[in-house]
């Protein structure tokens, strides 16, 4: 982003209310444009599904499904959220955690009866027990998904997320048989698979530079491994007579593999769209900054320090300097290493020009969707100007968890 943009930006949000969540349009639909072109040149015709987590701006999910192929349908984390997206008119929803709570599993049979193109995963028979018993009755059984470990087991090591017991051909097709074998409650029709330790793990971070070749050779045998894994569980899933409609794979920190992946019918991304600054780190894949929190300068401490309203947006995962939010506008400044990003202050510091007093301080969130929690809509900006104000989840009352 180059930093006329970012002064523009700013400029058009001096009648808005601050703290605020930003979108700078024209940087998200290069984004759009962007990863359609790298599905194009990966493998033409293969599908994309949204990640929703990482938007959480019902408007924008649209956008990008309005887009047209390579899009279509999308992965979200909780059926609340299912339910708030089918109620927006965005159907063929993919829900890609388990649920085991009754409200849950009561949200999942009412969405079905009310005809939502609705799947639903599952990586434990107790949850297909659990899901038959919600589906009793129904004249048309649920679509369920195969949730497939894709971490990288080596050397007595784990090296990914903590996810799915799934990891070996017959895990699979034995939940696909009881899933078959549920009196027409369930219907397994597909397999994900989620190489987090590729898509979702920067390998070139100068946060971790000591760690970068390590991970870049974890990325090269993961990549290896899950594209095995996933092409012999397909294999064994149609020796057993089950046909696979659908093979989830991959993140937006993985489009430089995951299409390559003869067994997977279709990828995810979502982060790709706004860019956060983790995204800037990966050697083959590069995105356009897109999304921006917005704080007011409210003192000045001391020279060569501001203080801004706000700020302490820290992202999810293991504690680091990576989590904390970074300063993208005025050039020059950072955060106070000593307070960081502050739960009702933060302090910026830098050489140069410093802000002043009710001037704006742009940062960019270290992930994508989850500072929408924090907001009751997304402010979009494009020409230098304010042209939508978004709701998000919170702010259209979708409670998650």
């Amino acid at each position: 982003m180059v930093e006329r943009d970012l002064a523009a930006i700013a400029r058009a949000l001096d009648d808005e209310a601050v703290p605020a969540w930003v979108l700078d349009r024209p940087a998200f639909d290069h984004n759009v444009q962007h990863v359609a072109e790298l599905l194009a040149r990966g493998r033409p015709g293969l599908t994309l599904r949204l990640a929703s987590k990482s938007l959480r701006v019902p408007a924008l999910i649209q956008r990008v499904l309005d887009f047209g192929p390579p899009y279509r349908g999308v992965m979200c984390f909780a059926a609340a959220e299912a339910a708030g997206l089918f109620a927006a008119g965005i159907d063929d929803l993919l829900l890609a955690y388990p649920v085991s709570r009754r409200s849950d599993l009561e949200t999942i049979r009412g969405l079905h009866d009310a005809g939502c193109d609705l799947k639903v995963m599952v990586d434990d028979a107790a949850q297909v027990t659990l899901l038959a018993a919600a589906l009793a009755g129904t004249d048309r059984p649920l679509p369920v998904v195969v949730d497939l470990d894709a971490s990288l087991r080596v050397f007595g090591l784990h090296l990914g997320v903590r996810r799915s017991p799934v990891r070996q051909p017959e895990d699979a097709v034995a939940l696909f048989e009881a899933c078959a074998d549920t009196g027409g409650a369930l219907r397994p029709v597909g397999v994900m698979a989620y190489e987090a330790q590729v898509a979702g793990l920067a390998d070139n971070s100068p946060h971790t530079k000591s760690k970068n070749v390590p991970i870049r050779a974890v990325r090269t045998m993961s990549v290896r491994a899950i594209h095995s894994r996933r092409q012999a569980v397909r294999a064994a899933l149609e020796a057993a007579g089950f046909g696979v409609e659908l093979f989830n794979g991959g993140g937006s920190g993985s489009l430089d593999t995951t299409p390559f992946d003869p067994a997977v019918t279709e990828v995810t991304a979502g982060s790709a769209f706004f860019c956060p600054h983790l995204f800037d780190h990966y050697q083959h894949v590069h995105f356009e900054p897109a999304a921006f929190i917005a704080l007011a300068v409210t003192r000045a401490s001391d020279p060569g320090f501001v203080t801004c309203a706000g700020g302490g947006y820290i992202a999810s995962g293991a504690a680091g300097p990576d989590r904390l939010p970074e300063v993208a506008w005025p050039p020059g400044l950072s955060l106070v290493a000593a307070e960081g990003a502050g739960e009702v202050q933060t302090p910026v510091t830098g050489k140069g020009v410093m802000p002043g007093l009710g001037d704006l301080v742009l940062l960019r969130h270290a992930k994508a969707g989850e500072v929408a929690e924090r907001f009751a809509h997304m402010v979009i900006v494009e020409g230098g100007a304010v042209v939508e104000r978004a709701p998000t989840y919170r702010g259209l009352g979708v409670h998650l968890y």
